[in-house]
């Protein structure tokens, strides 16, 4: 069977609308996403109206079936849309696209091979995220471009994880001082070992290999995610694996699971990352697509650049 019909509702988005649909983050003037300079930055509230955007229901490309295998999105698109998602955000087959998971604050993720399920991971990016991706490079072509990079390419900063709680986003901040404080005082022996990561050191972990991370996108990147230990930190002691998952469980049941981990409380391929939900990426097709036509209304209009 071939994609489900388009459905025949439609969308006057205004600003506001668009600020719903979780159009991507912005931070003064511009907020950068992966080369690109996020839409709500450099859209009028006039040019963002005069678009009328086709909905998509997001329960058909959200999370994972249960055989742990992402809902592609399966909406058509057409060659229009899929010059504007391939030009601005890197993305080459929008038929890997889904919602990473069925709650309120889920984003759009980009694979760059369709996962099988089953346990095995595959290269997967949040869309909108910072990376260093540059302007009008695909993931794929970024992702042979860090195959023939080697770690000693990087600066020394990139080698150097930041673990002071005062990095993170300023909204964060507190929320994770008061989490950890908590958890040290129900009785866990947590160590932070990172905060914030620069698109830079996110890169140089993927090159270094070694399971560090299978991404160039964080939540690191955005300020809202830590890393840390537990006990001695060493997964093959079967004590500290203990201790750790008791920890991780503690955290899904924290405040009614505001903060997220990855994977299961006692089964993950990155054990130290405990994230805050919030602003980073696209929560809908339409806001990506929008984004990318109001980025490209903007490219047109640009002025000329001087003569040399």
């Amino acid at each position: 069977m071939g994609p489900k019909p388009f459905p025949h509702r439609t969308l006057r988005v205004s600003l506001r609308v668009l600020l719903l649909l979780g159009a991507g983050p912005a931070t003064g003037a511009a907020q950068a996403t992966g080369g690109f300079t996020t839409a709500l930055a450099m859209a009028s509230e006039a040019a963002v109206r005069a678009v009328t955007t086709p909905i998509y229901p997001v329960g058909l490309y959200a999370g994972r079936d249960e055989d742990g295998i992402p809902r592609y999105i399966q909406r058509p698109f057409s060659y229009k849309e899929r010059r504007l998602l391939r030009e601005h955000f890197g993305i080459e087959e929008p038929s890997r696209l889904y919602l990473s998971d069925t709650t309120t604050e889920a984003y759009l993720n980009y694979d760059t091979e369709r996962d099988p399920g089953a346990g095995r991971l595959v290269r997967s990016y949040r869309v909108g995220a910072p990376s260093v991706r540059f302007p009008g490079e695909s993931w794929e072509q970024l992702e042979r471009r860090l195959a023939t990079t080697r770690p000693a390419d990087f600066p020394d900063s990139a080698t150097v994880a930041d673990t002071a709680l005062a990095s993170l986003d300023p909204d964060a901040r507190p929320e994770f001082e008061r989490m950890l404080a908590a958890a040290r005082r129900a009785g866990h022996q947590v160590k932070v070992v990172e905060t914030h990561r620069t698109p830079e050191r996110q890169a140089y972990l993927l090159v270094r290999g070694g399971g560090l991370t299978f991404t160039a996108t964080s939540k690191h990147s955005s300020g809202r995610a830590v890393d840390v230990t537990v006990g001695d930190g060493n997964l093959k002691h079967k004590r500290t694996r203990a201790k750790w998952i008791a920890f991780r469980r503690w955290v899904t049941s924290y405040e009614e699971g505001r903060f997220r981990l990855i994977g299961l409380p006692e089964a993950s391929w990155d054990w130290p990352h405990v994230e805050l939900p919030g602003p980073m990426g696209y929560r809908s097709i339409e806001a990506l697509l929008l984004a990318a036509q109001t980025a490209d209304i903007a490219a047109d209009s640009a002025p000329p650049p001087p003569p040399l």
